[in-house]
């Protein structure tokens, strides 16, 4: 079951990259220090504050944030931004369980947290997940940002994602990503762990592992500059903002492209994923003998995952059903590749 999580903040409006790092544990709400909140929320497995602590209207608002929701074990990781002597006993004395500091590296934090949550130990798979996750973390919040996209954490996403794979347990990887709560990850996780899983069951040599699971990683991050009230709507989009989600595959491609640091068929797998066999695809159109075999890989697993994603508001389509959808498209997709996708998806 996915843990629930409580944010407590003074700076809501910045918050986001935490939030999401949170959600790889499960829903995570956020509280805002400033704003009166009900009480009787349902219960948390993990607490987390990020509040100034030298402010003593906000050390109240944080102690009573925590009384209406803490349970006897509940676990509160406090972060602090000064770490004084002063504001560490303070941190103590509100009851933090765990105290960091607020500028830990996203690898750093989520093993932190993973050791407060489990602290028997994780299992390989596991610890893949969560280096996996933090390099998503850093990569999206650059392109949110415009900085250049961090290359070595992404090649460290990418070997983590193919060391997963090489465990040989696509299920416990999906499990895991369907707890994470922020649907952009989910999605971006998905498709790498099916891709890396795909190259692998076709005994892929270790340079092109490397180049369709980095696709696959990056094959979105176009979307880090779509609005996420268009990303997270739950109702259909209107045909404007239809039309902003379908910028995306050109954006990253420029992303990447500008950048320079990644190899042309990952960048082309940027553009190119939505593209189809029989030219219905966009945004170029393009027909089958002009999209290469990565594209074409990446299409594959980008269509089936977003099948199986799992909402507060939609299960995930079982696997048979998933993969029939993907037959029924015909020509749009390649046949031999599906061929060899079913026994990676329906094993047996």
């Amino acid at each position: 079951m996915p843990i629930a999580v409580l944010l407590i903040t003074d700076r809501p409006e910045q918050s986001e990259k935490l939030e999401r790092l949170l959600s790889l544990w499960g829903p995570c709400d956020v509280v805002d220090v400033k704003r009166p909140t009900k009480s009787g929320a349902a219960p948390k497995r993990l607490l987390v504050s990020d509040v100034d602590l030298s402010n003593r209207a906000s050390v109240e608002a944080v102690r009573d944030r925590l009384a209406e929701r803490r349970h006897k074990g509940t676990p509160y990781l406090c972060l602090l931004r000064d770490q004084s002597p002063r504001l560490t006993i303070q941190a103590n004395a509100i009851g933090a369980s765990t105290i960091l500091p607020a500028g830990l590296p996203a690898k750093a934090l989520l093993d932190e947290i993973g050791r407060i949550l489990n602290p028997a130990g994780q299992t390989p798979i596991q610890q893949h997940f969560i280096a996996a996750s933090a390099a998503l973390a850093d990569m999206l919040s650059a392109a949110t940002d415009g900085r250049a996209l961090p290359v070595a954490a992404i090649e460290g996403s990418v070997e983590a994602i193919n060391r997963a794979a090489d465990d040989r347990d696509l299920g416990a990887w999906l499990d895991m990503v369907w707890n994470h709560d922020d649907a952009t990850y989910q999605h971006c996780l998905l498709v790498a762990g099916l891709a890396a899983a795909f190259v692998r069951a076709l005994d892929f040599p270790k340079e092109a592992r490397q180049l369709v699971t980095s696709a696959a990683v990056l094959h979105d991050i176009g979307k880090a500059r779509v609005p996420l009230s268009i990303l997270h709507k739950r109702d259909k989009l209107t045909a404007e903002e239809l039309a902003i989600i379908r910028e995306h595959p050109q954006i990253g491609y420029e992303m990447l492209l500008r950048q320079g640091a990644f190899a042309r068929e990952v960048v082309e797998a940027t553009r190119s994923h939505h593209e189809y066999l029989d030219g219905t695809g966009y945004p170029q159109g393009l027909k089958a003998e002009e999209i290469s075999d990565v594209v074409r890989m990446i299409t594959i697993c980008d269509i089936y995952a977003a099948l199986i994603e799992r909402r507060s508001y939609k299960a995930p389509m079982e696997p048979e059903e998933a993969y029939a959808i993907l037959v029924g498209m015909g020509a749009k997709l390649d046949a031999d590749l599906l061929r060899a996708f079913r026994a990676v998806v329906l094993p047996g």
